[in-house]
């Protein structure tokens, strides 16, 4: 909305307003040409503008009362709760069947907890889970530092680097695990390195960046880069703004990111499978040879122990990105 002037430009009795924003630039351009003096007792907001409301900002959010026609499409109500259901529902099956008392694990004979003491006595399950958590906790602490270092990096470079730099990172995710799986296996032994701890470690870590690089730099895209100028502005150097400014910022992005190369090395089953030893069975595939022998209780009870760790990772990322968005 444009001021406009009737006669002189610099007298408020002879502008009309469209809001107080228009008001106040005119003030601030009276002060100008009076030399930056302080005395703008001449200028005074009208009393129609002291009451108006901000001009409401333009939203790309749709109402859910207004313009919103797809819930006017048939079937559509039936099909989105088709869909939950299918999701959930099974998972719902497997939590509720690991307190079944009998032997077979989708026949219910009587609520019990025998099977949870099973799994927390099996010695088997506690070594398969024992290296899932290693692993998984040494590829979240070196993937998340090296998604770190990728996002700095990426963010002071050139636009067309920038884009290069983003599809090869997101093009992992993209390509079938049983690929990433025999191409891993490939290039561990053409460097003189047979499966084992080290090479699942190494496999994992690589895998796990893009999921820590995604929240890591949809954080660093809603930080006002004021910020950084400030403190170059206040005499820090490149280092001092990173670790005192940068970084302290990214803390929300960077646990999220976090969370989710743990969740993702421990649900890891694939890549897993090609460079596993018998010394170091993680928690998916000792599952998947349980599968093989027969399924019971015990196989229901690790998978609502691993439901009930993913369900604690997304409450926490999700109270990170409320709080991050605050």
């Amino acid at each position: 909305m444009t001021m406009t002037v009737m006669h002189d430009d610099t007298d408020p009795n002879k502008v009309r307003y469209g809001n107080a924003g228009e008001f106040g630039a005119l003030v601030a351009r009276t002060q100008r040409e009076r030399g930056g003096a302080q005395d703008v007792s001449g200028v005074r907001m009208p009393a129609d503008l002291e009451r108006k409301q901000p001009d409401r900002m333009w939203s790309t959010r749709r109402s859910g009362k207004q313009g919103n026609t797809l819930k006017r499409f048939p079937m559509v109500g039936f099909v989105s709760v088709a869909v939950l259901a299918f999701l959930y529902v099974p998972m719902v099956i497997v939590v509720f069947f690991s307190f079944n008392g009998g032997k077979q694990a989708l026949l219910w004979q009587g609520f019990s907890l025998r099977w949870y003491g099973e799994v927390f006595t099996n010695g088997a399950i506690i070594n398969a889970t024992e290296t899932s958590l290693l692993v998984a906790v040494i590829a979240t602490v070196l993937s998340t530092a090296l998604g770190v270092l990728y996002v700095l990096a990426v963010d002071h470079m050139s636009r067309a680097g920038s884009a290069l730099a983003s599809m090869l990172i997101n093009a992992s995710m993209l390509i079938p695990e049983i690929v990433l799986g025999v191409a891993t296996m490939a290039f561990i032994r053409l460097i003189g390195l047979a499966p084992g701890f080290v090479p699942l470690v190494l496999a994992h870590t690589t895998f796990c960046i893009p999921f820590v690089v995604m929240p890591i730099r949809a954080r660093l895209a809603t930080i006002d880069h004021a910020c950084f100028e400030a403190a170059e502005d206040l005499g820090a150097s490149g280092p001092v703004t990173v670790f005192r400014v940068t970084l302290p910022l990214l803390v929300p992005g960077i646990v999220s990111g976090a969370l989710m190369a743990f969740v993702v090395s421990m649900d890891d089953f694939m890549i897993s499978n090609f460079l596993t030893t018998a010394g170091t069975t993680t928690l998916p595939i000792y599952i998947f040879s349980l599968i093989r022998k027969g399924v019971n209780p015990s196989v229901n009870v690790v998978a609502s122990l691993l439901l009930l760790l993913a369900v604690v990772v997304t409450v926490t990322s999700t109270l990170l990105t409320n709080r991050k968005s605050k």
